[in-house]
């Protein structure tokens, strides 16, 4: 299996926003395959995930990014400290009123908060929602938005690829992705919703996401 969603949420971030000499905090960084992208660009970028486990081992194996454990809805910042906050497909991992509450707090004045999240309808979505069904927290997080009286400044749909060699490579990775056995039933609902495409050689699926750019307004 082969994804281009992390290369196309950097490509994304950087349009929107220029990171140079600029105190970024990415919120929900998870394993840091992001923070890797977006350190070159930063001149100070801290990131923070409340898995411990995930923090130490991104400490290890990526430099040049402050890694920190911490949530989303209690961060540990004094008010106006940084210019941008990013929620990389995060946001809905959280309550999301809080976190938008917490990220626009710790933004200095004209801050800008970027939010990248999934988009339900996006193929490789609704084929993970047969595992691990966060379409709920998805439209949470999307009411946040609109309601947070933040000014949307810009906001684009895009689709990245991912690929799978044939159905074989595409069960195994998905169940591998939530470190789930395989399930024959899940497998068949999976089927049916691809129809002819599940026989394709490769397999491209469509992951959809949308980006949001919202200013703090004093």
């Amino acid at each position: 299996m082969e994804e281009y969603s992390d290369k196309k949420i950097y490509e994304k971030i950087v349009k929107y926003s220029d990171l140079t000499n600029r105190k970024v905090l990415e919120i929900g960084c998870g394993n840091g395959r992001i923070s890797s992208l977006l350190s070159a660009e930063s001149g100070s970028l801290i990131a923070i995930d409340p898995d411990k486990n995930t923090i130490e081992n991104a400490k290890k194996d990526i430099v040049g990014v402050d890694f920190r454990i911490g949530s989303g809805e209690k961060l540990d910042f004094p008010d106006s400290f940084f210019n941008i906050a990013i929620f990389t497909l995060s946001l809905h991992h959280q309550n999301s009123q809080k976190a938008l509450r917490e990220a626009t707090r710790v933004l200095k004045a004209d801050g800008k908060i970027l939010v990248i999240e999934p988009v339900i309808e996006g193929e490789i979505e609704r084929v993970f929602a047969f595992l691990h069904n966060e379409n709920k927290e998805k439209r949470d997080a999307k009411n946040s938005i609109i309601n947070s009286g933040l000014p949307i400044v810009d906001c684009e749909t895009f689709t990245a690829e991912w690929i799978f060699k044939d159905k074989e490579d595409l069960f195994g990775s998905v169940f591998q992705y939530y470190n789930m056995p395989f399930n024959s039933e899940i497998a068949q609902n999976i089927t049916n919703l691809l129809g002819d495409k599940i026989n394709s050689k490769p397999i491209v699926l469509l992951d959809t996401m949308i980006i949001q750019s919202l200013i703090k307004v004093n």
